[in-house]
């Protein structure tokens, strides 16, 4: 095993979510990581409404093979192999929901959102 300035090497299957992201939409952007461990990360950014920047992210995670599974009310949901997760947030009138039927919480219907989630053992959106 080599030498690391991480406690435990990133798995393997892991999308490097805010390099993409920053890469993308530039340093700036503001991502927050309410989780961020090796075996499970949850993080997530906002985005404005009235930019085609929402419309970037969705053309880089085709680009990078990720999979629509559903559409909900308001939330899109792509896939990249069993244990990775990206829920693409356009609000609308009436709540939040995933294609499984999952409400979403949400304050803030006034910014588009893009929220990523890493699981080791796999997410059953994804399966």
């Amino acid at each position: 095993m080599g030498c690391s300035n991480q406690i435990y090497e990133q798995p393997s299957d892991k999308y490097p979510f805010e390099v993409k992201m920053k890469a993308l939409l530039g340093d700036n952007l503001k991502i927050v990581n309410s989780l961020s461990k090796a075996e499970v990360q949850i993080s997530s950014f906002d985005l404005p409404q009235e930019t085609n920047q929402i419309d970037k992210v969705i053309s880089l995670l085709k680009t990078d093979g990720w999979i629509l599974k559903g559409k909900g009310r308001g939330v899109d949901t792509y896939c990249l192999g069993r244990n990775n997760r990206i829920n693409v947030v356009i609000p609308t009138s009436g709540g939040l929901y995933d294609f499984k039927g999952g409400k979403l919480k949400r304050i803030d219907y006034s910014v588009n959102a893009v929220l990523y989630s890493y699981d080791k053992w796999g997410d059953d959106m994804c399966e």
